[in-house]
């Protein structure tokens, strides 16, 4: 009976041996894909904060619509171009660039209008000077200013730079007062539509197509 008894104690002292073994197995398997886990969120978050923008240049003038060879009529109204210079780092290539801009005027009778549209650019490879357009059409001034030609140096225009949805970078050109924070003001009330267009939604499309990047067309 000692000895019968001894074997059942033996053996349940190995069973016990054997799960605990198993446990710290366990437990370390564990800790190995917690910490595997830290290490994908921590590259992701360190890829993440690599990339970044910087708008060097906001430029704003008028352009003739042109004029092509089988053109019959004559071409003779001006739209307003708006041109943004960035930088961009962090990937050797972006999949897709977000471009937003905010573009602010007032009116004949001194409402401020505001006008948004998101431009979407595909294959963008890092590097310096890249350029992204949009142009206003050549109604807005005697439509919503009583004005026969744009007046490029009173307006407000914010251009903001995304990759999936995060913004990397953004850059103002201010020529009428408002205050600072007047992007974020504006996000939530009316804006004008219709008037703010991509390049590909102009007869601007298929000019000067190297010079800037290739929009997304859906």
């Amino acid at each position: 009976m000692f000895f019968l008894r001894g074997w059942k104690n033996g053996q349940e002292t190995n069973v016990k041996g054997n799960m605990d073994m198993k446990a710290v197995k366990l437990k370390r398997m564990m800790a190995c894909w917690i910490a595997l886990l830290f290490v994908m969120l921590a590259a992701q978050t360190v890829h993440a904060q690599k990339a970044s923008a910087t708008v060097k240049d906001i430029k704003v003038g008028t352009v003739k619509t042109p004029d092509f060879k089988d053109s019959r009529e004559s071409n003779k109204n001006y739209w307003c171009r708006l041109v943004a210079t960035f930088d961009i780092s962090g990937s050797k290539w972006f999949n897709e660039i977000e471009v937003k801009w905010t573009v602010a005027a007032f009116n004949a009778d001194g409402k401020l209008l505001v006008m948004r549209e998101s431009v979407t650019y595909e294959d963008v490879e890092e590097g310096r000077n890249h350029r992204a357009c949009v142009f206003l059409k050549p109604s807005f001034p005697r439509k919503y200013q009583n004005r026969s030609q744009f007046d490029t140096n009173n307006m407000a225009i914010c251009v903001e730079i995304l990759s999936g949805g995060k913004r990397l970078g953004f850059g103002e050109k201010r020529n009428i007062k408002l205050p600072d924070n007047w992007v974020n003001q504006t996000q939530s009330g009316p804006s004008v539509k219709g008037q703010l267009l991509p390049k590909s939604k102009t007869p601007f499309a298929p000019m000067d197509y190297d010079f800037f990047e290739h929009e997304k067309i859906n």
